[in-house]
């Protein structure tokens, strides 16, 4: 019986870090969705993903003095190389705020279009729960 069970947590494990790993396909210019640290691999084997997300936004049920902010921090690989930006979004602001890598001497311009979910209870959101609508494209 303590074999079996050993046998079921590895073959869970392993089922679980291949979902992890899982890659998402894209291309340059179109409209993105992911999730926090899913890889997204576009054309020329450019892959951006979430590596971390910071979420200070005033919920929606609660009156603040400030709007807070959602910060995005983003890893865009390409050939072995890799540089990281971060793209900080204020509370209550409809327009996507966008930055641009240079990785390889190609000039990649990142949007971020949305975060969500938008904070309800000042109670955390799990990492896991968040997704981001992002395009990136040769600038």
């Amino acid at each position: 019986m303590k074999r079996l069970m050993v046998v079921m947590m590895v073959a869970l494990a392993t089922a679980c870090s291949k979902e992890d790993v899982a890659e998402q396909k894209a291309s340059f210019g179109s409209t993105i969705e992911t999730a926090y640290s899913k890889a997204v691999v576009l054309q020329e084997g450019v892959e951006v993903k979430v590596t971390k997300i910071e979420d200070s936004r005033c919920p929606k049920s609660v009156v603040c003095v400030w709007e807070g902010m959602v910060k995005v921090y983003i890893s865009v690989s390409e050939k072995g190389s890799t540089k990281e930006a971060v793209i900080e979004i204020k509370g209550g602001e409809q327009k996507p705020a966008s930055t641009t890598v240079q990785l390889n001497g190609v000039n990649y311009l990142i949007e971020v279009t949305d975060v969500s979910p938008y904070p309800q209870t000042p109670d955390p959101i799990s990492l896991q729960d968040y997704k981001i609508s992002f395009n990136i494209k040769k600038a």
